[in-house]
């Protein structure tokens, strides 16, 4: 693990729990605090409304409040192997999907877009 400035003994805490917000190691197996398994997160997207996790099989969504400030309890899991017409909202900024014959809408922040764009597409074939 580099730094920015490449400094050797340097770690980068990027890799975010989705179970307690807690950044940790780039290469952590488990949470330092919850001691939840990281190996099979692709990509975690706090948001304003939502924060996204994507593993290898779901796209897990925990609802927050109002305000932003705290997480609800709902916690959707949508399986990779249902979601399909995935469209990325434009010019808001909206992930959008069918899942169950319904659709789903997510907004996001811009630079949330902009990454599940990106990364998705590798993990959905």
């Amino acid at each position: 693990m580099n730094s920015p400035d490449n400094e050797p003994g340097m770690v980068l805490f990027t890799l975010v729990c989705p179970e307690c917000g807690v950044a940790n190691p780039d290469n952590s197996m488990n949470c330092m605090v919850c001691d939840r398994d990281l190996t099979n997160i692709v990509l975690f997207l706090e948001d304003d409304s939502f924060d996204l996790e994507l593993t290898g099989e779901f796209l897990i969504e925990y609802r927050k409040n109002f305000w932003g400030t705290e997480r609800t309890g709902k916690v959707i899991k949508y399986p990779l192997s249902e979601i399909t017409n995935i469209e990325y909202g434009s010019p808001i900024t909206r992930f959008k999907f069918d899942y169950n014959s319904k659709r789903q809408v997510i907004p996001l922040k811009k630079e949330n877009i902009e990454v599940l764009k990106e990364v998705l597409p590798k993990i959905i074939d």
